[in-house]
């Protein structure tokens, strides 16, 4: 059973690495019609006519497969109702993220009639902070102060990644969506940062401010 937690553990930090790595191999590969960071969305890359569409949407789909072992880990190392809650919040943000990947955009032009690529990003963008919340709650209700506090503050965080974008486009910038792709990698970094340091957490054998059972 314990071999097993380890590997469980072992996903979380498989999933963020493979996603981003991808994410960020595309923004390299990707020619400037394809994307930019000041005129174009992280998912104009996973458009079907887009020569990153696999490798986009693929990450994507990557992580989204490889991140249920990790949320089951989370589940079980729960000690409490809100830290339940927030690993199913945290789950819910991995299937936003899968479901991006699924539904690309411009993917009714493939199948379904129905967009819903932006619901699937939504339910990424606005539930990683959530998550990050009440399991950061649950941790400090259990004696895990420090632990507890940082994850909250890694949720505030992406708040504030969002507010800057805003007030940018608000005040200073010409073109509404402009620069939209920096809070959404900024978003996706804290996301992917934070479950590295909670796989961690699982896999060091020794005491640390941020170890667990």
């Amino acid at each position: 059973m314990a071999d097993t937690r380890r590997i469980a553990a072992g996903f979380g930090i498989a999933t963020p690495v493979v996603t981003l790595g991808a994410i960020l191999l595309a923004t390299l590969v990707a020619p400037p019609e394809t994307f930019t960071w000041s005129h174009r969305a992280l998912s104009d890359m996973g458009r079907p006519d887009a020569g990153t569409f696999w490798l986009f949407n693929g990450g994507l789909v990557a992580g989204g497969l490889l991140g249920p072992p990790f949320v089951w880990r989370l589940w079980i190392a729960a000690r409490n109702t809100l830290e339940r809650a927030g690993t199913v919040c945290y789950g819910l943000a991995i299937c936003g993220m899968f479901s991006v990947g699924i539904f690309f955009l411009e993917h009714t032009a493939w199948y379904l009639e129905t967009e819903l690529h932006g619901p699937a990003a939504l339910l990424f963008f606005g539930l990683a902070p959530v998550s990050n919340w009440v399991l950061g709650a649950g941790a400090v209700r259990a004696g895990d102060r420090e632990w507890g506090l940082f994850t909250v503050g890694v949720g505030i965080a992406h708040v504030l990644v969002w507010a800057s974008w805003i007030l940018y486009v608000t005040t200073v910038a010409t073109r509404p969506m402009a620069w939209f792709a920096v809070p959404e990698m900024g978003a996706a970094a804290l996301f992917g940062g934070w479950t590295v340091l909670a796989a961690r957490r699982f896999l060091v054998p020794f005491p640390s401010p941020f170890s667990v059972s």
